[in-house]
């Protein structure tokens, strides 16, 4: 089974992020080979994801206002022509939403960041308790939820978070600073996470891999 990352830093060399996604990917699942590709190599076509049976949207560390202003419309088009699950982490979360017409917001409500910097922007970080909302799971996530029904600590990063999604996809987690923690595709077998599953296992974040896991069990079965 073969896992492709995609670095969207601007800056392909930036990669701690994405490593500790792929350390965390290969704990679980221990027969899983897991690639870093950065998004520049999938918009030239220098790479690609056809021989692999998960895709990951990594974490990145720049305002999406300093990507360039096709980046959005290539990754939507992107998404829709991926037939393998899809997991969006922190910043991959964000601009998966962006690029199905969501938008985002400072964590204070203040709106979104402009230009290239996050500033003085405040910012969530540390271990935070996340509430699942198992009711609003599609259907074709429900056979691979394993995450405890109880609100759990996970560990969190970001200056912004989701808005505003389109009705394709429905949030499944929320936090008090956080309303939209998680949320599903409807229809399509993909799963975005503003928090970071993949941190902080030994100091309090554990239940991160039960998040995991769920993805990880989709990819396994095919997409669900």
């Amino acid at each position: 089974m073969q896992i492709a990352i995609v670095n969207l830093n601007l800056d392909p060399g930036e990669r701690a992020g994405c490593n500790g996604i792929a350390n965390a990917l290969t704990a679980l699942a221990p027969q899983a080979t897991v690639k870093t590709l950065a998004f520049a190599e999938l918009r030239t076509g220098a790479a690609s994801v056809v021989d692999v049976a998960g895709v990951v949207l990594g974490p990145q560390g720049t305002p999406f206002g300093a990507y360039d202003a096709a980046f959005l419309p290539w990754l939507a088009a992107w998404l829709r022509g991926t037939s393998v699950p899809v997991l969006g982490v922190c910043g991959g979360m964000q601009a998966a939403a962006l690029a199905l017409g969501g938008s985002l917001e400072a964590i204070d409500g203040s709106g979104a960041v402009a230009g290239s910097s996050y500033g003085d922007r405040p910012k969530v970080s540390g271990l935070v308790p996340i509430e699942p909302l198992p009711a609003n799971l599609p259907g074709w996530l429900r056979p691979y939820w394993t995450v405890a029904t109880t609100a759990q600590p996970c560990a969190q990063s970001h200056r912004e978070q989701v808005a505003h999604m389109t009705d394709e996809l429905v949030a499944v987690a929320k936090s008090a600073p956080t309303p939209i923690e998680a949320w599903a595709h409807r229809e399509r077998p993909w799963l975005g996470v503003q928090f970071h599953p993949e941190r902080d296992w030994e100091t309090g974040g554990a239940a991160g891999k039960a998040w995991l896991q769920t993805w990880l069990a989709v990819v396994q079965a095919g997409g669900g």
